[in-house]
């Protein structure tokens, strides 16, 4: 390959990459959350969606798994707390530190915004042939398990949920 065209074609994927992280985000804005979410930051959202998945976590291993500072943590988890979403547990490998657990309420909240965003994905993609999705799905797929072998501390597999 062409130097030139190799960096162009880079570029374009530079692009676009920036483009969908835009994108997403304003549709991540958009969507219609659950009433017991209503009014949650999106950090404190994609807090709620790793503990609901992978947790419970002390708060430091949350922070270091999401990539943002204990203090955007723990203020994060206080909303959620206040909501009623996660809850403190003592941690039973050390009584002086405390976990962070999803309640019932939360794995409800959690599973029906998760059901939205999943239907959102299925309306973006109704025009795509299944074969377009699947390949898609792959390449998406090896681009993150790409970056996640590239960062320090990423579990590819979690990340992946």
């Amino acid at each position: 390959m062409d130097d030139d065209a190799g960096l162009a074609e880079h570029a374009a994927i530079g692009r676009q990459v920036g483009r969908f992280i835009r994108l997403s985000e304003r549709l991540f804005a958009t969507l219609k959350w659950s009433d017991a979410g209503r009014g949650l930051e999106r950090p404190a959202y994609v807090l709620l969606s790793r503990i609901a998945v992978d947790g419970p976590f002390r708060m430091s291993a949350l922070a270091t798994e999401v990539a943002l500072d204990l203090s955007t943590v723990s203020r994060q988890v206080g909303a959620l707390e206040a909501a009623g979403l996660v809850r403190r547990a003592t941690d039973p490998t050390d009584r002086r530190a405390s976990l962070v657990e999803v309640t019932d309420l939360g794995r409800d909240v959690f599973a029906e915004n998760r059901a939205r965003w999943l239907a959102m994905w299925q309306e973006l993609l109704a025009g795509w042939t299944p074969e377009e999705r699947q390949i898609f799905a792959a390449l998406f797929t090896q681009l993150n398990q790409t970056l996640a072998e590239k960062l320090p501390g990423t579990s590819s597999e979690r990340d992946a949920r």
